[in-house]
C-alpha cells in the first residue's frame, strides 16, 4: 500500500474533467493538482516547448512526493508522455490511450470523430493510438478536427451564449461522414459536454472515466493503492491568477478548492 498522493496536471482547469472521475473511482486517495494557467494554451506550442514545460511540472510534483502522475491534457499527452515515461521512475498515465480504447469499444460503424486542439489533431494523437489498439484495422476510419480557441475560452470562464454555441456547432459540423462516436479529445471539452451533445447524437467519449479506471488498475497491480479510510483531499498549485482559477473551477466541480497556492516554474524553464 502507498498513501502518497497522486499528481495530476493540465494547462489550467481542464483537468477537473479527469479529477472528478478520479475521486469517484478512488475516493480515499489524496491528490495534488497542478494547473499551468500561466502557459495556457498548450495547443499552440511546439512539442519541444511542451516537453520542457511538462518536465518542469513533473519535477515539481515529484518534489511533492507523488506516487504517480496523470497527464490530464490530451495535447501534453501527445507531446510528452513517451518523453516523460523514459525519464522518470514513477508511473505516468496519459488520457489518449484510455479514450481510444473506449471509442473502439463503443463504435458500431467504425467511424470515429475526434474534437481536440489543433496540436492534437495535427499530430494525429488519437489516430495513432486507435491504430495501435486495433492492430491497424483498416476498416476503422478516424476523423480529427481541432479548434484554435475553444479550450482557451473554457479556461477563461465559458459562457452559454450564441457565440460560444456557434463555435461548438461549427466544430462538430466539420464531420461530414456519418461518424457514430465522437471523442472529446481535449480535457476542457467534457466540461461543456452538454453542448456537444446538442449537436452530436451518437456516442460521446469523455476519456476521463477510462483514465481514472486505468490509473486505479495500474496502482492496484503495483500494490500502490492507498489503505486510508478517510475521504480524499486535493491540494492545488497554479502558475497564474488563483482567483480566476477558483472562479472558473467552482462551476466545473463540486470538489473543494481551498488549499491552493500560486507557484512559478519560470526559473526552471529558463535554465
Amino acid at each position: 500500500m502507498d498513501n502518497r498522493p497522486i499528481g495530476i496536471f493540465d494547462s489550467g482547469v481542464g483537468a477537473f474533467s479527469v479529477l472528478n472521475k478520479l475521486v469517484e473511482v478512488m475516493p480515499n486517495e489524496n491528490y495534488i493538482y497542478f494547473g499551468d494557467s500561466g502557459h495556457n494554451p498548450y495547443g499552440q506550442k511546439t512539442a519541444e516547448e511542451l516537453q520542457k514545460i511538462c518536465s518542469c511540472i513533473v519535477d515539481f510534483l515529484t518534489r511533492k512526493e507523488v506516487k504517480a502522475i496523470v497527464i490530464a491534457c490530451n495535447t501534453a499527452t501527445v507531446a510528452a508522455l513517451d518523453y516523460l515515461q523514459e525519464r522518470y521512475y514513477l508511473p505516468i498515465i496519459g488520457v489518449i490511450n484510455p479514450g481510444a480504447k473506449e471509442a473502439l469499444r463503443l463504435t458500431k460503424n467504425n467511424k470515429i470523430g475526434v474534437c481536440s486542439t489543433v496540436f492534437t489533431a495535427k499530430t494525429h494523437g488519437y489516430l495513432n493510438d486507435i491504430n495501435k489498439v486495433s492492430n491497424n484495422d483498416k476498416s476503422i476510419k478516424v476523423y480529427e478536427e481541432g479548434s484554435v480557441n475553444l479550450a482557451n475560452i473554457i479556461e477563461n470562464g465559458f459562457e452559454y451564449n450564441d457565440e460560444n454555441d456557434a463555435i461548438i456547432k461549427e466544430l462538430v459540423g466539420r464531420f461530414t461522414d456519418d461518424i457514430d462516436t465522437l471523442i472529446l479529445g481535449c480535457t476542457h471539452y467534457p466540461l461543456v459536454e452538454d453542448l456537444f451533445a446538442k449537436y452530436f447524437k451518437g456516442n460521446i467519449v469523455d476519456p476521463g472515466m477510462q483514465t481514472a479506471i486505468e490509473t486505479r488498475e495500474l496502482l492496484k497491480a503495483k500494490n500502490m493503492l492507498s489503505d486510508r479510510t478517510d475521504n480524499y483531499k486535493v491540494q492545488y498549485y497554479v502558475t497564474k491568477d488563483i482567483q480566476n482559477f477558483k472562479n472558473v473551477a467552482k462551476n466545473l466541480t463540486k470538489i473543494d478548492i481551498d488549499d491552493i497556492y500560486e507557484v512559478s516554474i519560470e526559473a526552471e524553464l529558463n535554465n
